[in-house]
């Protein structure tokens, strides 16, 4: 008893002192009160006031590398020892977010079952993200294997599997090529051993940091987990993890192609995916990528031999394999408009004119649109002339509908002296209807009218919210031709994807990407696509989609290195 009376007597008059003679606004202050079990308690009290004070201040910057230079180290003495305040600690190290906290990081990256653990690996995989903090890699990835080897570590009645996500998109963050051999081995788990979301982080984090190594796993992974068809599934962050790869991914995509890559072939085999499913995969792939080395291929895949003229047909029965040739085409005339390549202009225009199935006129007409040139501009004329579709597929007041569509595409596909080729082709139709739909497009003819070949004019236009949508996709259209490789007419572009038109959307997502150099990298164009999908996050309807898709898929390819990845979906 008389020991603890004295023990007691003495942190009391340690504390009166300190209290009297040091300064409650320095972080040596508390520092001097952590390292003492009798008063760390009321050294930490302390120490969460300050800290949330110099948090909150301006021009904070000296104070917060005092808290690094000064409490990080006493954090990394204390830690083992405190095991009461070690939450404290982290959750305090989050806030500041300085990498030097890492040593202190890797010491709670540890998992026994309990609970209290499993907060602990949490809170300090939030700090590591947060700053950046690349001397923890090594860690996470050694506690990453670890739970691949034994999943219960990371089980919960509530979030299992959380653990490994947030080493994931951790891993993603920091960039580092350490950890791709991890990632890789966690797309190879099975759904049994591993919830698909991690799957999803995984594949994120590799497209992250973009080495080529990745690029077979990234390919298998969607013959190998099922998930659920949304716009965040495991195939949809495949393709734009490859897409950031870029061109060293299309070698083994182009073996997909051609049912060359062993592993998706067998892995398809076993879960009954067919062959052409894994052709329009590896396509919208190649599509995604922008990848111009493989417009050869793509051309040399797409079906052309029912590409006859429709009159010789009338009397053939459709079958599988014609549905299979028509969905195939489709896939790949879309694949090859957002590679963009007017070589591309050949095979497609042979099939424009020869099929009335909405099914691949719509993706051919579209692409030709996006390829552009004088080639595209005279076969789409053709189709405002003579377009039709089937009947017996649609209604029949949408049987002229092709004309119109093509119509837009022929717009934008046409430089300012081909405008004029366009109109004529316009002009025969006599339908009341056509006429009426075709007029549509007339603000995108005035804009080439009278911007002609001025950027600057077509640049009012693009950021002009208040003109008509289709002069502003027109105007982008214009300004990617006249400013090819101009970053800042890229970034004027991506601002434009707020038009509240979801297929000028496209156009806006897809333009930056067509026309800068391959790998080149618009750090603007990420924020301005970024910032759109942010602010619209959950009140945009399905219709919107195929241009969420495609902004995803371009910010893959442009995102700047070091600049974290987009915000959760």
């Amino acid at each position: 008893m008389r020991k603890i009376i004295v023990s007691t007597l003495f942190s009391a008059l340690v504390l009166a002192s300190a209290c009297k003679k040091a300064d409650p606004n320095k972080f040596e202050t508390h520092v001097e009160l952590i390292k003492n079990a009798d008063t760390r308690s009321v050294g930490f009290s302390g120490l969460e006031t300050l800290t949330a004070t110099v948090l909150d201040a301006q021009d904070n910057d000296d104070l917060i590398d005092d808290f690094a230079t000064k409490v990080i180290p006493a954090f990394e003495e204390i830690y083992a020892d405190a095991e009461e305040q070690q939450e404290k600690m982290l959750d305090l190290l989050r806030k500041v977010g300085r990498p030097e906290a890492a040593p202190v990081w890797n010491m709670a990256l540890e998992l026994d079952g309990s609970a209290g653990a499993r907060t602990k690996v949490m809170t300090a995989l939030d700090g590591i993200k947060k700053a950046k903090a690349d001397g923890s890699v090594e860690k996470i990835v050694e506690l990453f294997e670890e739970i691949i080897a034994t999943p219960s570590l990371d089980d919960s009645k509530t979030d299992s599997g959380k653990v490994r996500l947030m080493m994931a998109e951790t891993l993603g963050s920091l960039g580092d090529k350490r950890a791709v051999p991890v990632l890789i081995k966690a797309m190879e788990q099975t759904t049994e051993q591993q919830p698909v979301a991690v799957h999803r982080a995984a594949a994120k984090a590799l497209g992250r940091i973009g080495d080529p190594s990745a690029v077979d796993a990234l390919l298998t992974v969607t013959f190998r987990v099922a998930d659920a068809p949304t716009s965040t599934n495991i195939g949809v962050r495949s393709k734009q993890a490859l897409a950031a790869i870029g061109e060293p991914a299309v070698a083994k995509v182009l073996e997909m192609l051609r049912g060359d890559h062993i592993a998706v072939q067998e892995l398809a085999a076993k879960n009954g995916v067919p062959q052409p499913v894994i052709q329009q995969t590896a396509a919208g792939i190649l599509g995604a990528m922008g990848a111009v080395s493989a417009v050869d291929d793509l051309v040399g895949f797409m079906p052309t031999e029912d590409c006859q003229p429709i009159a010789d047909k009338k009397d053939e029965e459709p079958d599988a394999e014609a549905a299979n040739a028509a969905g195939l085409r489709a896939v790949i005339a879309n694949a090859l408009g957002f590679i963009g390549d007017p070589k591309a202009s050949d095979a497609l225009c042979g099939c424009v004119v020869a099929t009335d199935n909405p099914g691949d006129l719509f993706p051919i007409m579209e692409s030709l649109g996006r390829i552009g040139g004088e080639k595209a501009v005279t076969c789409l004329n053709e189709v405002i002339k003579s377009g039709v579709y089937d009947t017996e597929i649609v209604m029949a007041d949408a049987k002229y509908t092709p004309r119109w569509d093509a119509g837009r595409f022929a717009i934008l596909a046409a430089a300012p002296e081909q405008i004029g080729s366009i109109k004529e082709a316009m002009a025969t139709n006599k339908d009341a209807k056509v006429k009426t739909e075709l007029a549509k497009w007339d603000a995108g003819i005035a804009v080439v009218e009278s911007c002609k070949a001025d950027a600057a004019c077509y640049e009012k236009t693009l950021g002009d919210v208040n003109a008509d949508w289709f002069a502003r996709e027109k105007a982008a259209f214009e300004l990617a031709r006249l400013k090819k490789g101009d970053v800042a007419a890229a970034e004027a572009i991506s601002k434009a994807f707020k038009v509240r038109n979801p297929d000028a959307r496209i156009s806006m997502a897809w333009l930056p990407m067509r026309m800068l150099e391959r790998g080149s990298e618009c750090g603007g164009c990420v924020d301005a696509l970024q910032g759109v999908l942010d602010s619209e996050k959950g009140k945009m309807d399905a219709t919107f989609q195929a241009s969420v898709l495609r902004a995803r898929e371009t910010m893959a390819g442009l995102r700047p290195a070091g600049v974290e990845p987009e915000s959760a979906e």
